[in-house]
């Protein structure tokens, strides 16, 4: 079967796992911005969280299927509707052929995602089948989807068992985040100031947002030592303190390696927020331990065992 893209929306993707083993070579994570909801989607249809699905930034996306199949969205989304009627989001849902399906904008949070019963077919590139826009690899053509475009599906199955989400397993997306932080390697050149700023100013999203990273505005952070330095390895989630002062938060597209100071590193559980941040949402930082972190790792992927089973966040 094939789904026709009638509207993309502001930049509609294919993503799935992120590629590994592959930064030594410059080449950044990727994936889906947010693997929970990510994850949560694929599992209302009963496919495994590594198959591909479609990432849908902020606007309305518009598709027809040209066959029967099941499909579930999550994430940010407003509202799901089959030819124009509502439909419940967190939950699969059956389609016949010529329907068409409205991802309504997100009105708080950022990124969408639409699962499809069968498996997409995308372009695998170094074991992903995740887009990189920033080198044109993988994916749909290694670019976001335009209108007329085809997708095809292999193996669709309108028979998917219809189930719905735990309530207490649905993501909130809001205005507002809190993100638990560890210090960074560099986190001793910020004076003592630009500590407490750090963690007790509420940070907004700028304008300058995307897979690749976000700026922090709302305070400006001092660093007694230095304000770069040689390039060293940085990841997802890793907290930039340029010569400006406005911190710079990395996204799943992030580079490989950075020279400005890396004051902070959000943790592992709370990474997947990272892609619901749109430009004015406003973030909390809480500096935790280590400890606490891997603590709370284990005690989040517990929760999700009987749902999602044995998965990983990144």
């Amino acid at each position: 079967m094939t789904f026709t893209v009638i509207r993309p929306g502001m930049q509609t993707t294919l993503q799935a796992m992120p590629f590994t083993g592959y930064r030594h070579l410059g080449m950044p994570a990727a994936g889906a911005a947010d693997c929970l909801s990510f994850a949560l989607a694929n599992r209302l249809v009963g496919k495994d969280r590594s198959e591909a699905a479609v990432e849908v930034t902020l606007d309305r996306a518009e598709f027809v299927a040209d066959e029967p199949c099941a499909i579930a969205v999550t994430g940010a989304a407003s509202q799901l509707r089959i030819n124009d009627k509502p439909a419940a989001l967190h939950q699969t849902t059956p389609i016949r052929k010529g329907d068409r399906l409205v991802i309504d904008a997100a009105r708080s949070g950022c990124r969408s995602y639409l699962a499809v019963s069968g498996k997409l077919q995308s372009e695998a590139v170094l074991g992903s089948q995740s887009t990189y826009l920033g080198a044109r690899l993988g994916g749909f053509q290694g670019r976001a989807l335009k209108a007329g475009d085809r997708l095809d599906c292999s193996n669709s199955d309108q028979s998917v068992p219809i189930v719905r989400t735990p309530e207490n397993l649905r993501p909130v997306h809001g205005d507002k985040y809190l993100l638990r932080i560890i210090a960074g390697p560099e986190y001793s050149v910020l004076n003592e100031q630009s500590r407490q700023s750090l963690e007790h100013v509420r940070h907004r999203v700028s304008m300058r947002a995307n897979r690749m990273g976000l700026g922090l505005t709302g305070v400006n952070l001092h660093t007694e030592e230095m304000s770069s330095m040689a390039s060293a390895a940085v990841f997802p989630g890793t907290i930039q303190c340029p010569p400006n002062g406005e911190p710079i938060l990395l996204g799943s597209d992030a580079q490989t390696t950075g020279g400005y100071p890396r004051i902070a590193q959000v943790i592992r559980a709370d990474r997947h927020l990272i892609g619901q941040l749109r430009s004015n949402a406003e973030v909390q930082l809480l500096l935790i331990t280590t400890e606490q972190a891997a603590q709370i790792y284990r005690q989040k992927l517990v929760l999700l065992k009987p749902w999602l089973g044995d998965i990983s966040l990144w």
